[in-house]
């Protein structure tokens, strides 16, 4: 409740009783993610492990997600720690082989709905690259129970009650069971060492290594990009957890992503509504709009039929998604400190994915109905379009440089992912800029360099001079005066704002020309 009062009522209205604060955020340019590398990527650390982006994964990978996604073993019985506390009806256990898990059930009107969206979104955002808990779904005897001596609970008022056989009764009397008696629910493995939720603002007090601060994380940041894609809202501080962990007699601060029932079209204990992405539970900036125009300022989702044919899809669909204006339920400071920089680097995430991918991490929900399970699958790739077409048109995405041919003939190989994904023409064209101060050399232009549909090109680049008496002079200057830098910008059609350009940054060498040793957008 505290972090909720923080972010959707106490900040935003800073902006409206101290105006200049307002002003500054709507005109300055935001500050930029403190821990990009020279290649505007970042590191593998315990907040982000590339993945799928970088090296591809099989489907089959996909599908068995974080730990395998086997579950509970239900070869035996299960014992009942506790009571779990929230929304979602469930309880804590511990299998024949001493295994922890978080059990909980899909809402009895809407069988599947919040089992299915926890273990895709799960295997998405583990193939992403974040830390997540294994989840798998799983169909429990209910006589296989028993409630473990001295096991307690917390009611409604946080009281301390004995958990018995009564209290476990309660909680399954209104869980669906299916023909042959199983339930079926969702298993998250409990996280070892928990250390409990990071905030997405600030540092660990605790952990020497947390030194960024989280606002300015390109992994938290560029986060906000891949739950908008799958409709993650509840990315907040209460769904998130740090665990200890201990590898080669070493010990580091993990930093996982937890609980997804509000994904997809599931809301947890129901279906999402049109109104989930395009505004936060309490929006003080809609519905001061609306007041100041006594309702004449309507959004798009008060105008959407919303007639979702499958009830364990829910409202989620590419009609009314935004990929620049997403909204999870209320502000996170990460997302709201984002840059262009930041939503393209999620954006290279969610592009990373292909229809085959997806399939396989949807067919982990275990839908019993294909039509479901093909809307599901349909939704996801129709917002992955979406969100590349936006966050690529908002940069020039030149990705995988290299310099190729000769010192006396250099040229910078590249592949466009806007013309490889079929959002910009083949034949586009570039303006191009190269300065390397220390040869004097300065050349400027549009380019429009033979492209594949693959989109990959090249630019020629200027030789640096070949007088032996250069290369000695440049070896004594500073290393930032050594650099030449080329930078790139995509022509769009008239009337389209213009993308960001990308700078390259080149260090010359006597046998290749130039060597690429950073890049930034």
């Amino acid at each position: 409740m505290a972090d909720f009062l923080k972010y959707s009522v106490r900040k935003p209205l800073t902006y409206v009783l101290i105006p200049p604060r307002a002003l500054r955020s709507w005109f300055e340019e935001g500050v930029e993610a403190y821990n990009p590398t020279a290649e505007d990527d970042v590191e593998d650390s315990a907040w982000f492990t590339h993945r799928n982006g970088r090296y591809g994964m099989t489907p089959a990978e996909i599908t068995r997600g974080p730990g395998g996604g086997t579950g509970p073993d239900t070869s035996g019985w299960w014992t009942v720690r506790s009571k779990l506390r929230g929304i979602t009806p469930g309880f804590m256990i511990r299998d024949a082989t001493g295994a922890g898990y978080l059990i909980k059930f899909d809402p009895p009107a809407y069988p599947e709905l919040m089992s299915s969206a926890e273990a895709i979104t799960a295997r998405l955002l583990y193939a992403s690259g974040y830390c997540v808990p294994e989840i798998s779904i799983v169909y429990l005897d209910p006589s296989r129970l028993r409630v473990a001596e001295g096991a307690t609970y917390k009611d409604a008022r946080g009281r301390e009650r004995p958990l018995g056989d009564t209290e476990l009764q309660e909680i399954l009397a209104g869980v669906p069971k299916r023909e042959d008696g199983r339930i079926r629910a969702m298993a998250s493995k409990l996280l070892p060492m928990i250390l409990g939720p990071f905030d997405y603002e600030g540092t660990r007090d605790d952990d020497p290594a947390d030194s960024i601060p989280h606002e300015h994380r390109r992994e938290l940041r560029g986060l906000y990009v891949v739950a908008a894609w799958l409709n993650h809202l509840d990315t907040k501080q209460h769904n998130s957890m740090d665990m200890l962990v201990e590898e080669d007699g070493q010990r580091y601060v993990a930093h996982c992503l937890i609980d997804f029932g509000s994904s997809l079209g599931s809301a947890g204990i129901g279906l999402n509504t049109p109104r989930k992405g395009v505004e936060h539970d309490v929006d003080l900036g809609a519905v001061g709009a609306r007041w100041l125009t006594a309702g004449f300022d309507s959004r798009s989702w008060e105008r959407y039929a919303s007639d979702s044919t499958h009830r364990v899809v829910g409202f989620y669909s590419a009609d009314l998604f935004e990929p620049g204006d997403w909204r999870n339920n209320y502000p996170n400071p990460a997302f709201g400190n984002r840059t262009i920089r930041d939503g393209y680097w999620g954006a290279k995430l969610v592009g990373s994915f292909d229809e085959q991918q997806i399939r396989a991490a949807v067919s982990a929900g275990q839908l019993s109905d294909p039509a479901a399970e093909e809307a599901i699958v349909q939704a996801i790739l129709a917002r992955r379009d979406l969100t590349v077409r936006y966050w690529f048109s908002q940069v020039t995405p030149l990705e995988s440089p290299q310099i190729e041919g000769s010192a006396q003939a250099p040229r910078l190989a590249f592949r466009d992912l806007a013309v490889a994904e079929g959002i910009a023409p083949v034949g586009r064209r570039y303006e191009v800029s190269f300065t390397f101060e220390a040869a004097r050399i300065r050349q400027s232009g549009t380019r429009a360099p033979d492209i594949t549909s693959a989109g990959e090109g090249a630019l020629e680049l200027p030789a640096p001079p070949s007088d032996p008496a250069f290369w000695e002079r440049l070896r004594e200057l500073p290393v930032e005066e050594r650099l030449a830098k080329l930078e790139v910008r995509a022509i769009l059609e008239p009337g389209v704002d213009r993308p960001r350009s990308v700078r390259f940054y080149l260090l010359p060498t006597p046998e290749n020309g130039y060597r690429i040793v950073g890049r930034a957008y």
